[in-house]
């Protein structure tokens, strides 16, 4: 009985081992799938926040330049749409991953205007203005972009649409996974001071900002990733702009070259304090980069649910910018005209800038003015006879004194230089008559003296003489003249009739500018002498006068540089493009760059939608390249042999000159405008006639 009794009790001690023993087994294989659930409910949570941080660069985005719901209203909205559209991302609108984009040209604007004010310091508004556009209290892009990264229902979904891929096996319940909560969903400001996605040319940088600030680029810029990028969440300091509490400017640091990446909640934490407060209600005028979502799923057995936390940051893997100005345009008018100054408005030329109009010369070469004339006295009867030897005339009277009723001998006849018949005309000739002496200076109409009886007798002269009439209006009329072409015209056209040459038309009209040689021109060339300029040539031929060689070297390097804030890093090849364009006279011609960053210089009629014509007001300072007053006697007008002419003129008309002028208004960028550059020519008559002799 003693041994049944403990083999009783051992049975019972097993079976009670066993159970005891199959409970914990029993728990701790729930306790194990718990654990894996947890690791599942772990990845899913990180994989779903580490799709918010990358999509985060792109969604959700800032709704100002499409349809519907926008963010954006009124003149703000005006304002961002002028100057951002061509920041605007894949997506068409504007986000975190072209935040920095819109900073670092807001940035080339600031510098801009920093070194050159402009009239009642209008470009350093301007560029506070773009910096309120960016970063106000309530309606900046940054501030919107900020409340967007943290509220938006978007970033649930960004969660959401990879997070509940996955399925809680070991949880026993494959869709227990629920949304983002909204008390784990937070945004963080990490990794100050480290790179942007934003990389700037030294080249784009005005020259004279980096010599006022030799250290704005150490200062601002950290070699990352193989690069040298702006700092993010680093107050970008720009003398004159640029301040902390109201005007602040400053970037996003985005991981250049990294994927978005998981960091750790201690880290995260750390840095949720916005870097650019905004107070109130609105936590950040800069938007976070570091994104902490919270999952939770649901146990089926034992209905237990456990939660999650994850916190990652962006990464820009492949998409960096250049600081530019891409919406940028240069506008180049060819004539004096109107430029806005006080309103936006349109660049205009005047009437004049396409080129005055002036009667061409008529002689068909060589005429009866510039050889017979020119050299000789030819004396003429009133019969019409005519010879350049007077005494001829002379011995015919002699003889008709001496036989009065009988023909000229036929000796004497001949002497005659014409017309034929020459007895027929010699017979005619009276006793008693004073022939005319003809020369160049009275036989035209237009002679200060003109003598009845030459003028008369031109057609049998040029006949006699084997020459040609000068034909009025022969060669037809010039247009299109430069302001020198048409005084060059208006002294050449009346030489033939003898002149004088009053010119008219030319003071105060001044017209466009062409290519002409700085040193004059040779005799044979035609009236209208100039050609079509390209901006290259019609830029670099101020370099020709000592007093507009600076001026031109000036406004060269301030076109290059707002061309380089249009397209960074421009080849030569584009840029010798650019300056290979013909601008005619009285054009205005807008330099542009596609959305493609292809390079244009296109009349209004091929300016893309984002550029406006008539909103052009420029708020910078004006260089003038002013050649002086140039003289034109000898060099362009009353050039010796000119069309034929020993000395087209004996006495020149008085102090005539002529002077170029190339006008730079600088603009920071605001608006897109870079600037408005302008050429013309103007002459100045010396109000005196040009005539022979003095």
């Amino acid at each position: 009985m003693v041994l049944k009794r403990k083999r009783g009790a051992t049975l019972g001690l097993v079976i009670a081992t066993t159970f005891l023993l199959s409970i914990v087994g029993i728990a701790i294989v729930f306790f194990c799938l718990l654990l894996g659930g947890a690791r599942e409910l772990q990845n899913a949570t990180d994989s779903g926040n580490l799709n918010v941080a990358k999509q985060s660069l792109r969604y959700p985005s800032l709704n100002v330049f499409g349809n519907g719901n926008l963010d954006l209203s009124g003149p703000r909205l005006q304002e961002v749409q002028t100057n951002f559209s061509q920041d605007k991302d894949v997506n068409g609108q504007l986000d975190l991953l072209t935040f920095n984009r819109c900073v670092g040209q807001v940035m080339l604007v600031a510098m801009n205007a920093s070194v050159d004010n402009g009239p009642n310091n209008a470009a350093v508004r301007n560029a506070r203005n773009l910096i309120n556009l960016i970063t106000d209290n309530q309606q900046g892009i940054g501030t919107l972009l900020a409340n967007k990264l943290a509220t938006d229902h978007q970033m649930d979904l960004n969660f959401s649409n990879l997070a509940q891929i996955a399925s809680l096996r070991m949880l026993s319940n494959p869709n227990g996974y629920t949304n983002t909560t909204t008390a784990a969903k937070e945004a963080s400001y990490m990794v100050p001071s480290t790179a942007s996605n934003l990389v700037v040319d030294p080249g784009s940088i005005p020259p004279a900002f980096l010599a006022s600030d030799p250290g704005f680029l150490t200062n601002n810029f950290v070699n990352q990733a193989g690069g040298t990028y702006l700092k993010g969440y680093s107050f970008i300091s720009i003398p004159s702009i640029t301040d902390n509490a109201n005007y602040p400017l400053m970037g996003v640091p985005l991981c250049p070259t990294l994927k978005p990446h998981l960091i750790s909640l201690t880290d995260f934490n750390a840095q949720r304090v916005s870097p650019l407060p905004a107070g109130g209600a609105t936590a950040s005028r800069v938007p976070p980069n570091s994104f902490k979502s919270g999952g939770n799923g649901l146990d089926g057995h034992p209905q237990l649910t456990l939660g999650s936390i994850s916190c990652s940051l962006a990464g820009s893997l492949t998409s960096q910018y250049l600081a530019n100005i891409p919406c940028g345009f240069i506008v180049v008018a060819n004539g004096n005209g109107f430029t806005p100054t006080a309103t936006p408005g349109l660049v205009q030329v005047d009437n004049n800038a396409q080129g005055l109009i002036a009667g061409a010369y008529g002689g068909n070469g060589r005429d009866i003015f510039s050889d017979v004339l020119m050299y000789n006295t030819v004396f003429v009867t009133a019969d019409g006879a005519m010879t350049e030897n007077p005494q001829v005339i002379i011995d015919i009277q002699n003889f008709k004194a001496a036989n009065p009723g009988q023909p000229v001998p036929a000796n004497l006849a001949n002497a005659l230089d014409g017309p034929s018949p020459k007895q027929t005309y010699a017979d005619g000739i009276q006793v008693n008559e004073t022939p005319a002496a003809c020369t160049n200076l009275n036989s035209s109409a237009g002679a200060m003296n003109p003598n009845s009886q030459c003028i008369a007798n031109l057609p049998s002269m040029a006949s006699v003489y084997n020459s040609n009439l000068p034909q009025a209006g022969a060669a037809g009329t010039l247009t299109g003249l430069m302001d020198l072409e048409k005084e060059k015209a208006e002294v050449i056209d009346p030489r033939p009739w003898g002149g004088p040459a009053l010119v008219s038309g030319v003071n105060g009209a001044c017209t466009g500018l062409k290519n002409f040689p700085a040193g004059g021109i040779p005799a044979s060339a035609p009236v209208n002498f100039g050609t079509l300029g390209t901006l290259g040539s019609l830029v670099s031929g101020f370099s020709a006068y000592p007093a507009s060689a600076g001026a031109e070297s000036q406004i060269y390097s301030a076109l290059l540089l707002k061309i380089n804030q249009i397209k960074p890093k421009i080849s030569g090849p584009e840029v010798q493009a650019i300056m290979n364009t013909p601008i005619p006279m009285g054009s205005i011609m807008f330099i542009w760059m596609d959305d493609s960053q292809g390079m244009h210089v296109t009349t209004a009629a091929g300016l893309p939608s984002w550029i406006n014509p008539n909103n052009v007001l420029p708020d910078g300072s004006t260089t003038t390249a002013l050649t002086g007053a140039q003289g034109v006697f000898r060099s362009y007008v009353d050039i010796l042999d000119e069309q034929g002419f020993p000395s087209p003129w004996d006495c020149p008309g008085g102090p005539a000159s002529y002077q170029n002028e190339m006008q730079w208004t600088n603009s920071s960028g605001f608006n897109c405008l870079q600037g408005v550059l302008r050429f013309q020519n103007c002459a100045n008559d010396g109000g005196q006639p040009w005539k022979c002799p003095c």
